[in-house]
């Protein structure tokens, strides 16, 4: 079993790391409560997305990871010892997906999918279709003025 990766839209981190408590993620809240914008992505958002984001705009990855809200833990604490995880996806990255075109995916998709994370064997066409997937997300996200989280499940 591997590790699931959905990624949400909410106002704030305190209403993001409430996800923690839903128990299967952001599709599927308590009774009475709508279910957040979501999209399964698949993708790591620390290195893989970071990654990513490094082939996209030319930067090296140690820049595009050291940025305020990649990946930052805000739920749960570091000291729990539970099986669930959400983290924030910084708003540049918002910005970059939300803005990126067909063509520009076409071009980043084979050199994504030769990195150490792929184990340089990702399919570049599904990659592409996950880079869609992140792009309608975000776009939503910043449509609403809000930001992009992932919940992590292992």
């Amino acid at each position: 079993m591997g590790i699931l990766y959905d990624y949400f839209i909410a106002t704030t981190d305190d209403e993001a790391a409430q996800i923690i408590d839903w128990g299967a993620g952001p599709g599927h809240p308590p009774e009475g409560q709508p279910p957040k914008e979501h999209v399964e992505g698949g993708i790591d958002p620390a290195v893989q997305l970071g990654t990513l984001e490094a082939i996209l705009t030319g930067r090296p990855y140690e820049q595009v990871s050291s940025r305020p809200r990649h990946a930052d833990l805000i739920a749960p604490n570091e000291e729990s010892d539970t099986e669930q995880w959400v983290v924030t996806v910084s708003d540049d990255f918002v910005t970059l997906m939300a803005d990126a075109s067909d063509d520009q995916f076409a071009a980043a998709a084979p050199p994504w999918s030769q990195t150490e994370e792929f184990w340089g064997a990702a399919d570049p066409i599904e990659l592409e279709q996950i880079m869609r997937g992140l792009r309608d997300i975000a776009q939503r996200a910043r449509e609403q003025r809000r930001h992009l989280y992932c919940w992590m499940s292992l």
